[in-house]
């Protein structure tokens, strides 16, 4: 999935904004929107930022800070995670490392 469209999910799931009301705020029809946010169609460049300057300032603000994060190193995308990241995260290296260890070893 395109970085502008994963983000652009994660925040209408945050901020919890329905597809009506993102309709009505940027006139694109609800099953373009859904088309662009499945995957099934990209917009251009300036038809998305045309999209995004039509949605409230904080998401908007939100957005443009998550995309510099995602082009940051490692360290400053953890540091700046939600809590529910940081959850994933550490399941994710705990996972790893128990696979590496295996069940019955005892790390040294």
């Amino acid at each position: 999935m395109s970085q502008h469209r994963e983000i652009f999910n994660q925040l209408l799931l945050a901020f919890d904004y329905s597809a009506k009301q993102v309709s009505g705020w940027t006139g694109i029809h609800q099953s373009r929107l859904s088309r662009f946010r499945t995957g099934k169609l990209d917009l251009e460049a300036g038809e998305f930022f045309s999209l995004l300057t039509c949605m409230p300032k904080e998401f908007q603000d939100t957005f443009w800070l998550k995309i510099r994060v995602e082009e940051a190193d490692w360290r400053t995308r953890v540091l700046s995670a939600s809590d529910n990241e940081i959850e994933e995260i550490l399941r994710g290296l705990a996972d790893r490392w128990a696979s590496s260890v295996g069940p019955f070893k005892v790390a040294s």
